[in-house]
């Protein structure tokens, strides 16, 4: 193998290695935020209410992330599919949480507020920062693993 074979192998691996984390990472937050949800009481839906709302579809995220992580562990180059991830979950978050709308699950209000605990309440502020962070990251790491990959191609 030759020393410019061997320092694209090691970039590729760097770049699974970010994807795999950010993915890892955001899966985490994910479903820590959805039991955040769930203990709540307030913006749940199906399973553990009994209607479809919202949150029911937000559900849908691990059936997205779940494919990218397991093609990356195997060795697929899927970074491309990984910003779609991304950008559809930082497209969910914002517009849940951050968009003024009628049903809007306001920070504070609905997640801070809900507590009556500080602790608790900055807890779930925690987590919710975090998933956001983890997202926006994952969604920064496949768009350079895209663009070392098409700079690869012009060479």
């Amino acid at each position: 193998m030759s020393a410019g074979t061997m320092g694209l192998e090691t970039a590729r691996d760097s770049s699974r290695r970010s994807l795999l984390i950010f993915a890892s990472s955001a899966t985490v937050f994910s479903v820590l935020h959805h039991a955040d949800h769930v203990i709540r009481g307030n913006h749940s839906g199906w399973p553990f209410q009994a209607e479809v709302t919202p949150f029911t579809f937000s559900l849908l995220i691990y059936a997205l992330i779940g494919p990218a992580i397991y093609l990356t562990v195997r060795g697929r180059d899927v970074a491309g599919y990984h910003l779609f991830v991304a950008i559809v979950g930082l497209a969910l978050i914002g517009a849940v949480h951050f968009v003024p709308t009628g049903g809007q699950e306001s920070p504070i209000h609905d997640i801070y507020m809900v507590y009556g605990s500080p602790v608790a309440g900055t807890l779930a502020l925690v987590v919710l920062a975090g998933l956001m962070i983890s997202v926006a990251l994952l969604a920064i790491s496949a768009y350079t693993a895209l663009r070392a990959r098409a700079k690869e191609i012009e060479r």
